[in-house]
Order: C-alpha cells, then sequence, then structure tokens
C-alpha cells in the first residue's frame, strides 16, 4: 500500500472512531437522562441514596465485559443454574460437578462448571475440580438482586437499581431493588432461601419500607417453585390482622393466578415457577389493568390466546 492510499485508510479510520466517540456520548447522555427519572422519583419522596448498585459481593468480577454479563444473565434465568450457584458458594473451597447434582443433571453440572470458567468466575484447581475466583462470598442474594435488576432494564426496559441504602428512612436497611417502569415507582424485596427459611419479621419490615417509599408497586419475590399460600400468604395475612385488626377487609391477599398473589393489585407475592420475567409481566400487566378497568369497563379482564399457559384467566 502506499503513502497515498496509507493515509486515506487512516483519515476514514479516524473518522470511523470520531463517529463512534460521537455515538457513545449521546448513549451515555441519554442513559444519564433516563437514570434521572428514577432519582427524581426518590428525591420527590424526600429520600436521597446514600448507596447503589454494590459490586463488591456479586459472584463475578466487576471487570467482567459486557458480554460476559450478558451470557451470565442469559445463564441466570435458569431455575436450576441458579439452585447450582447456592450449592457452589456453600462449597466455599472447591467443587465439583458430581457434587453439585441436587438440582440438575451431571451433564448440566459438568455444562455449569465449564460456563463459570470460560466466565471467569471459577478457576480449575485439579482434574474435575473447581474453585470461585471471589472465594470470599457468603450468598447469593447480591447476585440474585443483580439478576433482578438485569431483568428490569433487559426485558421491562426501565430503569432499575439495586442494593439500595438511604441515608435516613425510619425503617432503616437495604432496599433490595427500585425501579422506574412506565413512570411508576416499584419496589422488589428479594428472597433467595427458601419460604421455610422466611420469617414473619421479615415481611413487617418489608411492609414498613413500603410506607417510607411509598412506592405504586411492591413486590415480594422468593426464588423458589414451592407454594406460596403454605407458609408466605399466611405471614401476610397474620401482620396485616395485626396492624390493621383481625377483622379487617381493606388488605385481602388474594391470589392473581397460580401461587402468585396479590393485596389490593399494588402489593405482590410472587415465586419463580416456570419463568421469573413471566411472573412478573403477570403482575405488572395486572397493575395497569387495575389502574384502567374504570376507563375500559366492557374489555375481560385478559384478552389473550387461549393456549397461553402464562396469562392468568379471569
Amino acid at each position: 500500500m502506499d503513502v497515498k492510499a496509507l493515509r486515506k485508510a487512516l483519515s476514514a479510520l479516524q473518522e470511523e472512531v470520531k463517529r463512534f466517540r460521537e455515538t457513545l456520548a449521546r448513549i451515555e447522555q441519554e442513559m444519564h437522562e433516563r437514570g434521572g427519572g428514577l432519582q427524581r422519583a426518590l428525591k420527590a419522596r424526600g429520600l436521597q441514596i446514600h448507596r447503589q448498585d454494590p459490586d463488591d459481593d456479586l459472584i463475578f468480577s466487576p471487570e467482567a465485559s459486557p458480554r460476559e454479563r450478558t451470557t451470565f444473565y442469559e445463564l441466570l434465568k435458569r431455575y436450576s443454574f441458579r439452585l447450582f450457584l447456592r450449592d457452589v458458594i456453600k462449597a466455599q473451597d472447591t467443587f465439583r460437578a458430581e457434587e453439585l447434582v441436587r438440582y440438575c443433571s451431571f451433564k448440566a453440572a459438568q455444562r455449569y462448571c465449564a460456563s463459570l470458567c470460560a466466565l471467569k468466575v471459577a478457576e480449575a484447581v485439579g482434574e474435575g475440580t473447581f474453585r470461585l475466583v471471589h472465594r470470599s462470598l457468603y450468598s447469593f442474594g447480591p447476585t440474585l438482586e443483580w439478576f433482578i435488576a438485569q431483568m428490569f432494564q433487559r426485558e421491562f426496559a426501565a430503569q432499575a437499581t439495586y442494593g439500595v441504602r438511604f441515608k435516613e428512612t425510619p425503617s432503616g436497611g437495604d432496599y433490595d431493588l427500585i425501579a422506574l417502569w412506565e413512570g411508576r415507582l416499584v419496589y422488589v424485596e428479594i428472597k433467595s432461601s427458601p419460604p421455610r427459611g422466611i420469617e414473619r419479621g421479615e415481611i413487617g419490615s418489608f411492609l414498613a419500607r413500603i410506607t417510607d417509599l411509598l412506592p405504586d408497586i411492591a413486590v415480594l419475590f422468593n426464588d423458589t417453585q414451592l407454594r406460596m399460600k403454605d407458609k408466605i400468604v399466611l405471614m401476610f395475612e397474620e401482620e396485616l390482622a395485626e396492624r390493621y385488626g383481625p377483622g379487617s377487609t381493606r388488605f385481602p391477599v388474594e391470589r392473581l393466578v397460580d401461587e402468585l398473589f396479590h393485596i389490593n393489585h399494588r402489593i405482590y407475592i410472587v415465586n419463580s415457577k416456570r419463568d421469573v420475567a413471566a411472573n412478573f409481566t403477570l403482575c405488572l400487566r395486572d397493575f395497569l389493568f387495575s389502574q384502567r378497568a374504570d376507563l375500559f369497563p366492557i374489555l375481560p379482564p385478559y384478552a389473550v390466546r387461549d393456549n397461553d399457559p402464562t396469562v392468568p384467566r379471569p
């Protein structure tokens, strides 16, 4: 290539880099402006964030690339992978695929181990033996919070932040996830342990934080495929009866569909049976319909295909 052609190619490359930088700056500005909506909603409630989106307790490295994060997010959509990660974290020092087959097959465990190594979450320390790169982890909870925040961003085009702590609130504590969806403030309390590991005091704290935050929609999400009716719903009923009287009918806990429940179409109790995103979609759609039912009284609760198993019937 002669000098003239080389200069022409270099000029074209410089122009391409310039366009790339301009596009990146525009995207960053748009993200900043969208993020401001969530900040404004919180400021309007007199709340100021002290901490958000902590990455020190995530199972993957803060330096993970966008592609690696997307791959990890897609893996987290699988309930068996989330259960697998819980057992990996419990294993602490080292783990083997054959030791992690309580919730998946041996072949699936092998694939998951290979995926963790490819994503630099784990490393091989012997033949078929692995260990986490971040070995000081104590809980899957922060990674689950990250996953749900990513779900709101990716699946619902919402602003979302996790692990939020405010400077001053009467109830204190962390708010697992706060999102701005369709102009509505959403608060999600996220539980990674099975229902037997959840105590009634946690339900009371959830309701207290709702009073502090004043969200439009609140969700208690338990990452389990077990029944919500047997314990979680009962604890809600007991807590509400203590607060508002045993005969109060102001806040009935009612079934939305399967093991999804609602309180006045504003507070939802959600598990992960079938699919997490699908379950949240049902609740968000239910909220929208309840807000607009008076405007469209001739419409049935859900106009859906008969063969759609993810949408509740009237």
